[in-house]
């Protein structure tokens, strides 16, 4: 390697998220300079990058900004394998008859706090 002169490599981050998230994501990105390389994704959900090596998982979420991270419930992935392993996981989950009965106590707190609201 020449005095100077370095080569830059690539690592493959995939990208999932609510709908709407790779607008703003490439916006936040192109906006703060951050070096990286968009990819195609067949997928409305997944979104593919390469970052610079020498850039962490941190940095890439730090131009990302976190409120969109947050709000786009964005998750991060080091490989297709990766992603389509937690797609698979989230599908499979089951609740226990404990975690079911709280989830309709929960619908029905939410529906009678929005009746509430419009009666108000």
């Amino acid at each position: 390697m020449k005095k100077g002169i370095f080569f830059m490599e690539w690592i493959t981050v995939y990208i999932s998220g609510k709908p709407g998230f790779k607008e703003e994501v490439q916006k936040n990105i192109e906006s703060s300079r951050f070096p990286i390389m968009p990819g195609a994704s067949e997928s409305e959900s997944l979104s593919l990058f390469w970052i610079d090596d020498r850039a962490t998982l941190r940095d890439l979420k730090k131009a990302i900004g976190s409120k969109t991270v947050f709000r786009y419930r964005l998750q991060f992935y080091p490989s297709i394998e990766k992603y389509q392993d937690a797609e698979k996981n989230n599908k499979t989950i089951t609740l226990t008859p404990q975690e079911k009965e709280l989830v309709s106590q929960m619908s029905a707190w939410e529906a009678n706090r929005k009746h509430y609201k419009k009666s108000a």
